[in-house]
């Protein structure tokens, strides 16, 4: 005789970049088995692979994950995680003065990822010639490789390769150049033609793209010292 399945309860979240309501179901003891190889692993790859295969099977709505950003990713996933296992998180934190590490307990229901809507998603280059942006997608950020500390020119490479993917358009005083129109080399001479201040100033924008972030300040158990910390990305509040 078959055993009887359980229903899952369903829940509603937003997509932060399009204000989409999607319908999911929290995930399953199998599913969670592999987010815990997946975290386990430090592979960030493999870690939002694993995330994107979970939502794709818990959310109910017909949506493509690959167009998700980065941000839209965290968010959804914060709410599914919150919903299988707990609103509550527990993380260990260093005190930045004697390394103690200090239990901290953080609600993920005040957790959340924060958009500016009065943000400028235009970088003028000069007078006459600007640049619209666009949110890159996960797909986009899949060809990247992993960066070692100290690696500079794999760090300027990922940059490079960040901008090209989070170009919408770049328009001059007669016309609109879509970036879809344009092949990656074009669109990297394009980069490469720029100054240092004018590299610079797209890197800022790409550098405060929405994330989940959380501020948290608390006192060490073992010295005393007042502790205050930015918690940037879901990986900050599930290892």
């Amino acid at each position: 005789m078959a055993l009887p399945l359980v229903n899952a309860s369903k829940y509603e979240a937003t997509i932060p970049s399009t204000g989409q309501v999607i319908e999911f179901r929290p995930f399953l003891v199998k599913e969670e088995k592999l987010l815990m190889v997946a975290l386990e692993s430090k592979d960030d790859k493999l870690i939002v692979r694993t995330m994107k295969d979970v939502l794709s099977s818990c959310v109910y709505s017909d949506i493509d994950i690959n167009t998700f950003t980065t941000f839209d990713l965290e968010e959804l996933f914060l709410r599914l995680r919150a919903k299988s296992v707990g609103e509550k998180v527990e993380l260990n934190l260093k005190c930045e003065e004697c390394d103690y590490e200090n239990p901290q307990v953080v609600d993920l229901d005040e957790l959340g990822v924060k958009i500016n809507e009065d943000r400028n998603n235009v970088v003028m280059i000069n007078d006459e010639v600007g640049i619209e942006f666009k949110y890159p997608s996960l797909t986009d950020l899949e060809g990247l490789n992993v960066v070692k500390e100290g690696d500079t020119k794999g760090q300027l490479k990922a940059m490079t390769h960040l901008i090209i993917k989070s170009i919408k358009s770049i328009f001059d005083n007669d016309n609109v150049y879509p970036a879809v129109d344009q092949t990656d080399e074009e669109l990297e001479n394009f980069i490469d033609a720029l100054n240092s201040n004018q590299f610079k100033e797209i890197s800022e924008w790409l550098s405060n793209i929405p994330s989940l972030i959380h501020n948290i300040e608390y006192s060490c158990n073992k010295c005393g010292h007042e502790n205050s910390l930015e918690l940037r990305g879901l990986q900050s509040f599930f290892t």
